[in-house]
């Protein structure tokens, strides 16, 4: 089943103007909340501030109007109410985070975003007072430091130096990966209630939230992945003349300059993706062709991958700084605020080939860790309701969901895994430490969630099956 992202739907039970007024007294009822929450717990919001919180809600209703033109008919309302919660729910944590916790959140959670901040509205401060002007980097590898750093320094320098204004951007940027991802599902064949399932795991799974109202990569990086596989699955349906492939390109342009391994790795999995999508005559030749493709794209990723990061963090970086790097965390070599946070199960290994061969392990932790068996920091215990309901109720519907779209969709589902599997894997070798596992998993997350969302309306539809022939049952023998 395939669609246009730029076709518009009309509404069949309400017109379009009469739902853009609902939709705006909703957003005027909520920033009116908002404003007497202010009011009543005596916050100072300086103007900066009030600037940051309209960009907010000012996206919210540009995502608003997108879902509407994106969904089917009979998804309108559903994708622009999840649109609504969720850029709801992201203010609301954005405010709370820096207005009502202030330095109890900065000293636990916020050290990375509150470096940022500073950073930029000095440079900010700078360039008001004639002291510093902005310059292009000396080197290719500075670039994407520059970039992202000039996106908050520029918008303090218009509107004022507040958090807001830059957790603006990514919770807008990141919010959005929501539609694509109900674009995959549906572009996959999946049914709507699968699509949906997807949409409200993306949007309320509190890990996401909470990564996305960080002036950090990471949310960005995550918005580039759904988007860049969404233009990927279209332009191998509708050929390289679609206006996708420009998405594609841009999407992965902005994973290049936002955090260049990343864009390295999201751009590799996509032609691993190609390979397999590529049609060739049913015999070994050709297999075997195939198979040689997936071989030399690694070492190629790999060789990239060290350049880039020689480029950007110096020559010591490489393969084996990545397996020192995990070694020195889950050693816990390294004093401050990551004691405490190494991976419940400790492994080493001392070179590359070593490391290789714990992936399997590795992989797991990534993708469940924090553990919720054992008492740790008070950052990991508070993943553990979280991890709960992903152990009970997630992982039960991946795994359904991950076999029931094989059996579906093959080339759909392959593309969606072969596209984070060079990302999963890098982080793997890396990742030793919980809470960098869980902002980490963050960007590639909400693919695989695709398949909760398969799973989740596989598990509804045997549900309501027994509840038929329970039904049935019930009036064939009546208990009186």
């Amino acid at each position: 089943m395939s669609f246009e992202l730029a076709v518009g739907r009309p509404n069949s039970s309400i017109s379009g103007a009469a739902q853009m007024y609902k939709w705006l007294h909703l957003f005027a009822a909520i920033a009116a909340a908002l404003l007497v929450l202010i009011a009543a717990l005596g916050v100072g919001v300086s103007l900066p501030d009030l600037w940051g919180l309209a960009l907010m809600g000012l996206g919210g209703l540009f995502l608003w109007w997108l879902a509407g033109k994106a969904a089917e008919p009979e998804d309108t309302s559903f994708l622009q109410r999840v649109m609504v919660a969720t850029v709801g729910l992201r203010m609301a944590w954005s405010f709370t985070q820096h207005k009502i916790l202030g330095q109890y959140y900065q000293g636990i959670f916020g050290e990375d975003t509150v470096v940022r901040f500073n950073s930029s509205a000095d440079g900010a401060a700078a360039w008001h007072a004639g002291t510093w002007i902005p310059t292009l980097p000396a080197t290719l590898g500075q670039f994407h430091e520059w970039t992202v750093s000039m996106k908050s320094i520029l918008l303090y320098y218009v509107f004022g130096p507040s958090y807001f204004l830059s957790e603006a951007f990514t919770i807008i940027t990141n919010a959005s990966l929501c539609i694509a991802i109900y674009l995959i599902c549906r572009h996959m064949g999946t049914t709507r209630l699968s699509a949906r399932g997807a949409v409200a795991f993306n949007a309320f799974l509190p890990s996401l939230v909470f990564w996305s109202t960080q002036d950090t990569k990471d949310p960005v990086l995550a918005a580039c992945a759904a988007w860049s596989l969404l233009a990927f699955l279209k332009t191998l349906q509708l050929g390289a003349g679609s206006a996708y492939l420009l998405l594609l390109v841009l999407m992965d342009l902005l994973a290049l300059i936002y955090r260049p391994y990343a864009g390295i790795l999201l751009t590799t999995g996509l032609l691993m993706a190609t390979v397999y999508a590529i049609k060739l005559p049913p015999t070994l030749p050709a297999k075997m062709a195939r198979v040689w493709l997936f071989v030399l794209l690694t070492p190629l990723v790999v060789w990239l991958g060290t350049k880039e990061m020689k480029a950007s963090y110096g020559e010591g970086m490489g393969v084996q700084w990545a397996v020192d790097s995990y070694q020195t965390f889950s050693e816990g070599k390294i004093a401050g605020d990551v004691q405490g946070s190494q991976y419940e199960i400790p492994l080493s290994a001392s070179t590359p080939g070593r490391a290789v061969l714990q992936l399997p392990i590795r992989i797991l932790l990534l993708l469940l860790t924090p553990l919720p068996f054992f008492p740790g920091t008070l950052r990991r215990m508070l993943m553990f309701p979280e991890m709960w309901f992903l152990y009970l109720y997630v992982v039960p519907r991946f795994v359904k969901g991950l076999r029931a779209a094989w059996s579906g969709n093959r080339m759909g589902t392959a593309a969606v895994l072969l596209s984070v599997g060079p990302w999963v894997l890098a982080q793997a070798l890396k990742t030793a430490l919980s809470g960098e596992a869980v902002r980490m998993r963050s960007q590639f997350l909400p693919e695989l969630l695709i398949f909760a969302g398969v799973g989740y309306a596989v598990m509804e539809q045997r549900k309501q099956a027994r509840q038929d022939v329970a039904d049935r049952g019930a009036w064939l023998w009546p208990r009186w």
